[in-house]
């Protein structure tokens, strides 16, 4: 957050350099703020937590998201608009235990925001979310769906290593 603010502020100084102030100006005084941290940063700090690899992580993280979002929605949609029950709905528990609150909370609303799945509830231990998934013909399938999006989620998101 920290590096966040002070690349705003750099693209302010930009701007009054140049002595302009529309969007623009912003946009590039950022984008040079955003090159110039993201090198002092991989040489202070560890190269993967570095400012500008944050950025590229977050962008791969949205770039596989919205693909499964899609993916899902063309599924919701087949089934809407062809007759007939294909779904094979079932609660599946999935395991959480050794994340935080945050990334339990983080993981649960990516999993609701796809169509066909549903975070439905935690255990009382908070080691299990249960997720009610309408095509989960193979459990394991489902469960494998699950780990990728965990994994990436704690990779590209929250930078630990998986």
């Amino acid at each position: 957050m920290r590096h966040f603010l002070f690349n705003i502020l750099l693209a302010m100084l930009w701007m009054l350099m140049w002595g302009q102030f529309d969007s623009y100006t912003m946009i590039a005084g950022f984008g040079l703020g955003y090159l110039l941290l993201g090198v002092v940063s991989r040489i202070h700090t560890d190269p993967r937590q570095g400012y500008g690899s944050r950025g590229w992580r977050l962008l791969s993280f949205t770039a596989y998201f919205v693909r499964i979002l899609i993916k899902a929605n063309l599924v919701v949609a087949w089934e809407i608009i062809t007759p007939g029950y294909g779904m094979t709905p079932r609660f599946i528990r999935y395991c959480v235990d050794g994340l935080t609150p945050m990334q339990i909370t983080s993981l649960a609303n990516a999993i609701t925001l796809t169509p066909g799945t549903l975070s439905a509830d935690i255990s009382e231990d908070a080691r299990h979310l249960y997720i009610h998934c309408m095509y989960a013909k193979d459990t394991g399938e489902a469960v494998r769906e699950i780990d990728e999006l965990r994994d990436r989620l704690l990779k590209e998101i929250f930078a630990c290593k998986v």
